[in-house]
Parts: C-alpha cells; structure tokens; sequence
C-alpha cells in the first residue's frame, strides 16, 4: 500500500465462504513517511506544553531554518545536560527518559539526552528519530538521533558531544552513519 486510491468495503458473510458487500467507499491516501517522527510515543513523549516545548520554542523563536534550529538545540543540550554514570550503573532494562526530570537535574544517559532531542525538535515539527544500537564510540549499548534537515537525515550523537564538550574536546555536529549500527527506531 501506498499513496494513491483506493476502494474500501464493508462485508457481511451470507453463505459458506461468500460474503455481500453493505458499503463501499472512496478513499485518497496521501500518506507522509515521516509523519511517525512528529508524533509523541512512549519515550519520546511531549504536549505543546511541557518544559522541553516550551523551551524548544524560546530557544529557536529568532531562527529562519530547521538547520539554524536543530544546531540552537543540539548546542543547548550538549552545554547544559551532563553524563550521569551513577544512572548508567544502576538503570533498569525497563527505564523509560523524562525529558522534564532531565532538564531538571542537567543530567542524564545517552537514552535520556537523545529523548530530549528528539522532543525539543518533534514539538518544534522537525522529524526525529530515537535510535537505540550500538555506536563505534561506546562499547555500552547506545541511543542517538536522527534527524532530517534539507530532506537528508543526518546522524546527531548529543551524549558523545556533551562529553567530549567537557573535556575540552572539539565536537562535531554531523556524525558519520557507519559509526553506528542501528537496533531500533522510535
């Protein structure tokens, strides 16, 4: 299935294996394959206003592209949210990221910074994906985020530049895609 028109029916069996058809309708589907990367789902959750929204919208009020907002975000995250190591050892293989618990405290693992990315850009309708893999740059299972700027989807890892950020390190935006093996998407 796809884009394009399509007929749908209602049935009723009558006889055996044949059935009667009661209605049918017209349909045109003009569907957007991105549309699922908007949308607030489990780990990825948000409302117009929570905190994480709220703040997406103030820090990217006076931005002309989705690029310019996307990067006001990314350096937000990566300047005030700081690796929490004593979370990492004792997380739970069930936990689920709270973007406001993580704003409050300025802290947070790699689920928690890549849910917060994904928020602040969903809730400012740029497309997000949270990916959980693995990543060249960690030998612990990771989360990361894609994102589609200029109708490209680009690879941001906020967790890996928030850290190498604080030890002075030089950080790059765009990530390379074959630094990461991707497990799931949300």
């Amino acid at each position: 299935m796809g884009n394009g028109e399509y007929t749908v029916g209602i049935y009723k069996k009558s006889d055996g294996n044949k059935y009667k058809l009661l209605t049918s309708s017209k349909v045109h589907i003009d569907s957007n394959k991105n549309a699922v990367f908007l949308a607030s789902v489990q780990n990825v959750h948000w409302t117009s206003n929570s905190k994480a929204a709220i703040l997406a919208k103030e820090l990217t009020k006076n931005t002309k592209t989705d690029r310019e907002k996307v990067e006001i975000i990314y350096d937000y995250i990566i300047d005030n949210v700081s690796y929490d190591y004593e979370k990492a050892n004792n997380v739970s293989s069930k936990y689920l990221p709270s973007t406001s618990l993580t704003l409050s405290s300025e802290k947070g693992i790699c689920y928690d910074y890549a849910s917060l990315f994904a928020v602040m850009l969903r809730s400012i309708n740029i497309p997000t994906k949270l990916i959980h893999g693995d990543s060249n740059f960690t030998s612990a299972y990771h989360a990361w985020n894609e994102v589609l700027v200029e109708n490209e989807w680009i690879v941001v890892d906020t967790t890996v530049d928030a850290s190498l950020k604080s030890e002075g390190l030089k950080v790059s935006f765009e990530k390379q895609s074959s630094d990461y093996n991707v497990k799931m998407v949300f």
